[in-house]
Order: structure tokens, then C-alpha cells, then sequence
């Protein structure tokens, strides 16, 4: 009877994420929730199914060297316990090579016939010819960085290739979160520092703080509780600060679900006016209730479609459209692989069509926010572009009396570039209504 360690969960999840080609974090979850799994072999599992789907391509690289045929023609049970095996020998300098190869077949015997067996023993040892910290000479962008061709040569056509290895090397590096805190408060700066939970200030801004652990000791906290903290990128609340509602305004945040910029938008309203707030999935939805009934702000949800659906005329109107989230790669490291490049085109059509119909629900004089996690100019410029062409009672009002100015374009819009402003890529424009 196999052992079911952190390795043979590891295993279960990226079968099922292959097979099902849903989210990363959706099977993991549902993983976890089916099957009864300790902490420790929870964090293990979850750091070596995360690792694995993010160095997927330069661990195939690495395989295929001592296969005849490319790996797409290996069974994917093998492919799978291959690439858990290679990243733990090559990648995890915590793992001794014995104990890599010897964990891996005693699973494979478990999972698979005996020719497989043999095969992935075999496999395993050959390891010892692959330096990991070199990179073949003839070995592309894609496989090296372990992105798709398409998704980096379209980085390097807009960035340069400098900036896209720097870009690449953003997203393959850990992922620090941050935590946005009610005016600034000194008594969670007290219990950060009584817990031991190292942070520091988040880039511009003295409401964000970065943590790199004890996520889930803060989310327990009485602190987390009531609201005096909130999980959120700082890249995420510069949109928000882009908007700059005020207060006794009506304000819509629709595809809000679930809620995170929709609890700051009513901060920076005092609490003061109508914020209703709006998205097409029911699921997240009653998360965001969930998270404001229990801070008892009187936020109004409703299930709606921005992009037929019927609305209140308001004076702020924040649009956080769905997107390829190509620029928070860094922390859905399974992005890479279930986005397409026709999805790019998709996506923008599906924004423009929710630009274009909530306008006509701004008041006069008043502000649209538009903004995507991408990078793509698809998704962003282009986007507001058209919309403009179209609308010639909006203009493009600058962010620079609102955000960071080493965040905007020269156009005044927010573009923000991961490796150099250590934070999420986030596009966000401010469109004005004449009167």
C-alpha cells in the first residue's frame, strides 16, 4: 500500500488539474476538501503543484533530452511523476537525489505497469547529466523561462527581449502579499510586531503593507475581522485610488465580486452615499457578501450582467472587466497554460461591449474607471481607444493628481510594469463626461 505523503497528493491534484483544465486553485481546493490531508502535507503538496505547473515547460525540456519521442506521447500519469520527480532532483535544493528517485518509482509502482516503472527509474537517474542553473544554447525563450512562444513574443514586440527576461524572471520569482490597513492603523502595527510577522511598507503608499508569510495567522486575527485589515495588491488599490469616489455619491463597481476593491471604493467614501455593487457570478458574489455583512456595510450586491444588464445612473462607475489576468501571472502561475492567444481578441471584444453599455448609466461630469490585470494592449489601450472613437462625450482625464506618477503613461493613464515597480501589472484609465 503506498504511502499518501505530501508527494502522492502533489500527484492526485496536477492529474486532476490536467485532466479537468480548470484552475490550479479550484482543484486544489476541491482536493483538499474531498480528502482528508494534514497541514505539513498540505503545504508540501501545495508548493510542489504550484512549482510544477510553473516550471512545466523547462521540466518537459529537460525530460524530452533523454526521450526518443517528445513527451506529449507519454502516458500522462508517467509525464506527471516525471515532472514532480525532475523538479524536485533539479529545482529543490532541499531534496537529495537518492531520495528524489526513490520516492518517485516507489509511486510509479503504485500508479502504473511495470514498463512504465522502469522507464521513469531510468529517467530519474539520467538527472545527474542535467546542470540546472545552465541554459542550453539552443534552448528558446519559452522553454527556459517555461512560457508559451506566442505569450512571449508578443512581450518581446511591446517590451523588448531585456525587459521580457526581467518580466519572466518577475513572475518565476516568490510572490509577496499585501495587506491594505484601515487609516493606518498603529495598533496592527503592534500586532504584527508581537506575532513576529516580518512586513514592510508596499511601493507608495503608506496604507499597504507586504508580508511574506503568516498569511493565514493574519486572517484569524480580530484584526482581519473587522476590517482594520484587508487582503489587497497594491497595484489593485492604486485603481481604486484612481477613482477617488466621493463621499454622498452613487457609485457602481460592477464585475466587483469578490469585493476587495469594492470595500475600499466605501472607505474613500466615508461611508458616506450608495456604492451598489454587481457581478455575473452568483458563487463570488456571496463571498463579497459574505466579507461585508460581516463589517456591516451597507454595500448592495446584485447579480447582473454589465454588459446588458439595466443599472441606477451614478457619478462614479468602476469597471474591473474580465481579462486574461496576464499580468498577475506571478500568483496564478496556471494562467500561462489555460489562456490561448485568441483569447487576448475575445476578452477585448467582451470589454468594449461593457464599456459601451455603462456609460450611458454616468451622470454628467461624472468618472468611469476601466482597468484589466493584464499587460496586452488588446485589453487595455486599445480598448479605451475604440470606446473614445466612439464616445465623443468622454474625454481621458490624467491620474496624476490621484496615483503614483511613475505608474502612468505618458498619456496619463496607469500601466504599471511588474519588475519595476514591484508590483501586479494593472492598467486602469480615468474617463471623464463632459457636462
Amino acid at each position: 500500500m503506498i504511502k499518501k505523503d505530501a508527494r502522492y497528493h502533489a500527484f492526485k491534484i496536477l492529474l486532476d488539474f490536467e485532466r479537468s483544465k480548470k484552475q490550479l486553485k479550484l482543484v486544489r481546493n476541491q482536493y483538499y476538501d474531498s480528502y482528508s490531508v494534514s497541514e505539513n502535507d498540505k503545504i508540501r503538496s501545495f508548493i510542489l503543484s504550484n512549482e510544477v505547473v510553473q516550471w512545466q515547460r523547462r521540466l518537459d525540456y529537460w525530460i524530452s533530452k533523454n526521450l526518443i519521442k517528445d513527451t506529449k506521447y507519454l502516458n500522462i500519469e508517467a509525464l506527471i511523476i516525471l515532472r514532480l520527480g525532475y523538479y524536485e532532483i533539479l529545482l529543490d535544493e532541499k531534496v537529495p537525489i537518492y531520495a528524489g528517485v526513490n520516492s518517485w518509482v516507489e509511486l510509479s509502482k503504485y500508479v502504473l505497469n511495470r514498463k512504465f516503472v522502469s522507464l521513469i527509474n531510468a529517467l530519474l537517474r539520467k538527472t545527474v547529466n542535467i546542470d540546472p542553473r545552465k541554459r542550453d544554447s539552443k534552448q528558446s525563450n519559452g522553454s527556459w523561462y517555461s512560457f508559451p512562444d506566442w505569450l512571449i513574443n508578443g512581450w518581446i514586440k511591446k517590451y523588448g527581449k531585456i525587459m521580457t527576461e526581467n518580466l519572466c524572471d518577475w513572475f518565476n520569482s516568490p510572490q509577496s502579499t499585501d495587506l491594505r490597513i484601515f487609516n493606518g492603523s498603529k495598533n496592527l502595527i503592534k500586532f504584527l510586531s508581537e506575532l513576529n510577522i516580518k512586513y514592510k511598507p508596499s511601493p507608495k503608499s503608506s496604507h499597504f503593507i507586504r508580508v511574506q508569510s503568516d498569511l493565514n495567522k493574519i486572517i484569524s486575527s480580530k484584526y482581519f475581522k473587522s476590517g482594520d485589515i484587508n487582503v489587497q495588491g497594491r497595484a489593485s488599490g492604486a485603481v481604486v485610488e484612481l477613482l477617488a469616489p466621493e463621499p454622498n455619491s452613487v457609485v457602481l463597481d460592477v464585475c466587483a465580486a469578490p469585493g476587495t476593491k469594492s470595500i475600499y471604493i466605501f472607505e474613500l467614501m466615508n461611508g458616506e452615499g450608495q456604492l451598489f455593487c454587481s457581478d455575473i457570478d452568483s458563487k463570488r458574489i456571496e463571498l463579497g457578501k459574505s466579507r461585508t455583512e460581516d463589517l456591516k456595510l451597507p454595500i448592495k450586491w446584485s447579480c447582473k450582467d454589465a454588459s446588458i444588464d439595466l443599472f441606477p445612473d451614478a457619478d462614479f462607475i468602476l469597471i474591473d472587466a474580465p481579462c486574461t489576468g496576464t499580468g498577475i501571472i506571478g500568483r496564478k502561475v496556471d494562467i500561462r497554460w489555460r489562456r490561448k492567444k485568441e483569447d487576448i481578441q475575445a476578452m477585448s471584444r467582451k470589454q468594449l461591449k461593457i464599456l459601451n453599455h455603462m456609460s450611458q448609466f454616468l451622470k454628467p461630469k461624472g468618472v468611469i474607471v476601466y482597468s484589466t490585470c493584464s499587460i496586452e494592449d488588446e485589453e487595455n489601450w486599445n480598448v479605451v481607444e475604440s470606446f473614445l472613437k466612439l464616445n465623443n462625450n468622454f474625454y481621458l482625464e490624467s491620474g496624476e493628481n490621484f496615483v503614483p506618477n511613475q505608474w502612468l503613461d505618458e498619456k496619463g493613464y496607469l500601466e504599471t510594469f511588474p519588475p519595476r515597480d514591484k508590483i501586479d501589472g494593472m492598467f486602469a484609465v480615468r474617463l471623464k463626461k463632459y457636462d
